[in-house]
């Protein structure tokens, strides 16, 4: 679920959240440790502070910590995932959101990211629809919209916005 936010390759980020006060949803059954063992890849899915979750993503070199909020939108479920709270960054860092379109079945969890490639073709050729989006210095793409904005677009969102899912499995 992780390994697009800590990895140097290209993302797709919010400036905004993707969920809103009302729409804030907590599943105890994410609750856990939850691998990949093809991509040697743990993430840890602790209750948060108010219907948040603190997640611990491990890979082969880096342990990192983000704060997640789920959503959902129609039938689709969404975790939007920030650097973890508490650490004051500085005036000129601006914080993102990594938004992921979560499946979960019984101890089977999948994650897909907003894909990059798809954003990126849609930014250039200026399909991308109802959202602003440009790149960065980074070259991430980086979703400028409102949080309503962003929700209005994701009730009918194109086929393909979303990457191939990472599957992780339920550490018993």
């Amino acid at each position: 679920m992780l390994a697009a936010v800590l990895t140097s390759g290209c993302l797709v980020l919010s400036a905004q959240p993707v969920y809103d006060d009302q729409s804030i949803a907590f599943e105890e059954s994410l609750l856990g440790k939850w691998a990949n063992t093809e991509d040697q890849i743990q993430a840890t899915i602790e209750r948060g502070e108010w219907r948040s979750y603190r997640i611990t993503y491990t890979d082969h070199s880096t342990t990192s910590a983000f704060q997640g909020n789920l959503t959902r939108i129609g039938g689709t479920l969404l975790i939007d995932l920030t650097e973890s709270r508490g650490a004051d960054p500085g005036p000129y860092l601006v914080p993102v959101h990594g938004v992921y379109r979560l499946v979960l079945k019984s101890d089977t969890l999948t994650a897909a990211p907003l894909d990059y490639g798809w954003f990126t073709r849609a930014i250039k050729q200026g399909s991308i629809g109802r959202i602003a989006a440009s790149f960065d210095d980074r070259r991430n793409a980086v979703i400028w919209s409102s949080t309503a904005e962003l929700r209005r677009w994701l009730t009918k969102p194109p086929a393909e916005v979303f990457a191939a899912p990472m599957t992780f499995e339920r550490v018993p």
